[in-house]
């Protein structure tokens, strides 16, 4: 990055419920540089354009309905590994929800392994603790891969 600040690690598909009933969710990206983490909020409007983009790219490589439908799929799934190849200044200009958070201000980071079972459904989760705000985020793939990407930046 110009600004020197290297990125060591992009989580993505994060999501933050909150509001009563965990209503209100969005979807971030965390990317973990030298010095900050920077929450990348996916919007609907962002997720629609990446769709779209994927679709249309598929089209034109003469691929028919099951062909775009997988680009589609796909497309939501590693939308964050873009996030390497940008700055983080560009990354939190990016959109008006996204912010850092100094690793300075990390307490703590903890990982939660879900359950399922016939009754209940409660996801993993990553929980950030900062000296002002504690976040948690539910993860929608490997909580593994999560805490690896964590433990390789040195955050956990």
């Amino acid at each position: 990055a110009p600004s020197g600040e290297r990125i060591l690690a992009v989580i993505g598909n994060l999501t933050h419920a909150a509001g009563f009933m965990g209503v209100k969710q969005k979807t971030y990206s965390i990317v973990i540089t030298a010095r900050r983490l920077l929450f990348a909020h996916l919007t609907k409007e962002k997720m629609t354009a990446m769709v779209n983009e994927a679709r249309d790219a598929a089209k034109a490589e003469g691929k028919g309905f099951f062909g775009q439908w997988g680009a589609q799929i796909g497309s939501s799934a590693h939308y964050h590994e873009g996030y390497w190849q940008m700055a983080p200044e560009a990354i939190l200009a990016e959109e008006p929800g996204n912010f850092a958070v100094d690793r300075a201000a990390v307490k703590s980071v903890k990982f939660r392994t879900g359950m399922s079972d016939e009754n209940t459904n409660t996801p993993d989760l990553v929980v950030i603790k900062t000296t002002s705000e504690t976040y948690k985020l539910q993860v929608s793939g490997s909580l593994r891969h999560v805490k690896d990407a964590f433990r390789e930046a040195g955050l956990a």
